[in-house]
């Protein structure tokens, strides 16, 4: 923020009991590149996980709930995070279903460092006959730093067909993240539907990521390119002074054609050098590791090899290049990274 201070944004509750535990959303803050780090901060009445945290300018900082069941809500603090003033519910989409977002948004800022242009995608859910969600992959914008939406689209191209069995399945994309490349473009990273044939295992860990470019500032998308294989998702995309772009994200499996490659899982970073058209993927950042040998488990359903112990992740571009993530390593509650990828 323009004070010089970072803000992280989470939920506490307990680990191995999330589902039905109490929950508080809170906030802290550090003015060392995340070196230290202030007190909790509550967000009074939010027990939401928050999503799309973004800076607004002139001390506005504003978040997403989740996954709400009376509807998702934006809120709102006008002195850098310490208190949340303004709550303002989210409409549907156009399809009438909520959106849920998580990833980063574009903020476009004018010469005194204001927004006055937000876009972030999204997805909506509807549960299929067979009793699994598809996922629709949309884009909205706002002028009013996300109180109201003037314009929500569901690209074409952000659906793909998916073959198992000889039988075609519709898949979609779902959360994403935004960033404006040197060249103009606005690049998105998409966290993709798991293919049909991992559907039966009821866990979005088999999710993949793919890329869809902009050149035309919104108005059509390039197909999608699958740029990171099953088990890496929950991208943020950041564009560092060099222009290159970074792609950071979680590893919750290592998955290899079809088989698991390693027991690893942890945050990785990809970069490209080209306003995001190819990924240097032969050449990954591990941010973080470890073993998934031996992680805790959801409550009764026991170890089983396709679970993990690693949850979303965020990164920040610092000025003097350095980058700040911080991801679910729920072995250690939550891992802060400061990196260089020079």
């Amino acid at each position: 923020m323009d004070n010089g201070e970072v803000a992280v944004a989470g939920v506490a509750c307990h680990m191995t009991k999330w589902k039905t535990a109490p929950k508080q959303t809170v906030l802290a803050f550090s003015s060392d590149q995340g070196a230290t780090w202030s007190d909790y901060v509550e967000v009074e009445g939010c027990e939401s996980r928050p999503m799309m945290l973004a800076y607004l300018g002139k001390g506005e900082l504003s978040f997403m709930s989740s996954f709400e069941a009376g509807g998702n809500c934006r809120y709102y603090s006008r002195d850098y995070g310490r208190t949340w003033t303004e709550t303002v519910p989210l409409d549907t989409a156009p399809d009438g279903l909520q959106v849920s977002s998580e990833g980063n948004s574009l903020v476009e800022v004018d010469d005194k460092g204001v927004a006055v242009a937000l876009a972030e995608t999204g997805q909506t859910m509807r549960q299929l006959p067979e009793g699994h969600w598809h996922c629709r992959g949309c884009i909205r914008w706002s002028h009013d730093g996300g109180r109201s939406w003037d314009r929500c689209d569901f690209p074409d191209v952000w659906r793909w067909e998916d073959m198992h069995d000889g039988q075609p399945h519709d898949r979609g994309v779902g959360e994403g993240a935004l960033v404006r490349a040197a060249n103009g473009w606005i690049v998105a990273a998409l966290r993709t539907d798991m293919p049909a044939r991992f559907i039966p295992l009821g866990l979005d860990n088999f999710e993949g990521t793919a890329v869809s470019i902009s050149k035309d500032n919104g108005q059509t998308w390039s197909p999608l390119q699958f740029v990171l294989d099953l088990g890496r998702h929950h991208a943020t995309l950041l564009r560092l002074p060099n222009d290159d772009l970074v792609m950071t994200f979680i590893r919750r499996l290592d998955l290899r054609d079809d088989k698991l490659g390693s027991y690893r899982r942890g945050c990785d970073a990809v970069i490209s050098h080209d306003h995001g058209l190819t990924w240097d993927t032969d050449h990954s950042y591990v941010l973080d590791e470890f073993s998934a040998t031996g992680t805790p488990s959801d409550p009764g359903t026991g170890v089983l090899w396709y679970r993990t112990a690693c949850g979303h992740q965020f990164s920040i571009a610092m000025d003097d290049g350095f980058i700040l993530t911080t991801y679910g390593n729920y072995r250690n509650a939550g891992a802060l990274i400061l990196w260089n990828p020079f």
